[in-house]
């Protein structure tokens, strides 16, 4: 321990933070070690419309957290690679939390198994997101009554609850191709009640997720599903018929990257109990400047009890970053704003759809360190 102090005073001395984010702490025959991060502060303006209810609520507040990044990698004279990361969050709120924390080995440009807590492959890129939010629910984790869902091919991408994860990839050229699984009780993907009934998980989910992905000259293109393999492990907790976590999800993405342009086109469907959902995603960049557009479409059976038709949730969003601020390469201020609209096309039987515009608007300052 006293050795690692010594270290880290010492590397802290020789590296100026001016360069390029992270510092190794040891680089020797054994690996490297780093320790880097980024914060990121906001300041947020957010005003939402309940028409139904009349109401206009008008929101100011100011967010942000640092996160801290431990990295190791080692490679074996037998061409093996072993990875670690962990990223603790802490909150401006006090709240202490964890992005990734995640153990891998493999070999490099080849094959790799990944254990622990991460996100894999994004099938639903939204680019430069510096605020984005929905008329309802983000939607990314957690499904909420009453509220629009824009499904992203999320649900098994990762960084669930009390779930554990299962990585293997492969890169074959042009060719990537991996298989990601989630594995523990899936029920926080939920708030308590889906179509008005409370649940509960009657045992451990099983979602499988894979994805293949080429890459052409300045052109990707991926395609992946997703789908709980475990029957009935979320019911209804009043014993009504239905599998809740019989769910299974399709997408397909696209994305043309030439100098400072990035454009991505996603699509998502998924089938799920008494209720369909779509989306459709185009978003670009250039030169710090991103603008995008989210149309998505929930679609309740009447079979349901709770809704019979369709919801549509449209957003619009735009930033753009103002780049190395003080003439520090790793420090940027962001503007942002989004706009975005819930419209009840369906008969409502049960549920409390709130439609009308919410709009907000970010000051973002961001630090790689």
């Amino acid at each position: 321990m006293k050795f690692f102090k010594i270290s880290i005073t010492a590397a802290a001395i020789a590296v100026s933070f001016t360069a390029t984010a992270g510092i190794n702490i040891i680089d020797n025959e054994k690996g490297i070690f780093s320790i880097g991060g980024d914060v990121e502060f906001d300041l947020n303006y957010q005003e939402k419309t309940n028409e139904a209810a009349g109401d206009d609520n008008s929101h100011f507040d100011q967010t942000g957290r640092i996160l801290i990044e431990l990295a190791g990698e080692r490679n074996t004279d037998s061409g093996y690679l072993l990875k670690f990361k962990a990223q603790p969050l802490m909150d401006s709120s006090g709240v202490i939390n964890l992005d990734d924390s995640w153990f891998s080995f493999g070999i490099k440009d080849s094959w790799e198994v990944k254990l622990g807590r991460f996100e894999a492959y994004d099938m639903f890129p939204v680019g430069q997101d510096t605020f984005l939010e929905y008329s309802g629910d983000t939607a990314n984790d957690l499904y909420t009554d009453n509220a629009g869902y824009m499904y992203q091919v999320k649900e098994g991408r990762g960084r669930g609850g009390q779930t554990g994860q299962l990585m293997y990839s492969q890169t074959f050229g042009n060719l990537y191709t991996e298989v990601s699984t989630m594995i523990g009780d899936r029920s926080d993907l939920f708030t308590d009640t889906y179509h008005g009934k409370e649940i509960e998980g009657s045992g451990d989910s099983i979602i499988v997720r894979p994805v293949i992905a080429y890459q052409i000259n300045n052109f990707r293109v991926a395609a992946s599903m997703e789908a709980n393999l475990v029957k009935d492990a979320i019911t209804f907790v009043d014993g009504s018929e239905g599998d809740v976590g019989n769910r299974i999800g399709y997408g397909l993405s696209a994305n043309y990257t030439q100098g400072d342009l990035s454009v991505n086109v996603n699509v998502a469907y998924l089938d799920a109990l008494n209720e369909a959902d779509s989306s459709l995603g185009l978003n670009v960049l250039w030169k710090g400047f991103g603008v995008g557009y989210i149309h998505g479409v929930n679609d309740f059976d009447a079979a349901s009890g709770w809704h019979d038709g369709k919801i549509e949730v449209q957003t619009a969003y735009t930033s753009y970053e103002f780049a190395d601020i003080f003439d520090v390469e790793d420090f940027s201020i962001y503007v942002g704003a989004y706009h975005t609209n819930l419209s009840d096309k369906g008969v409502s039987l049960a549920s409390n759809f709130a439609e009308g515009d919410d709009m907000g608007g970010r000051l973002r300052f961001k630090y790689l360190f």
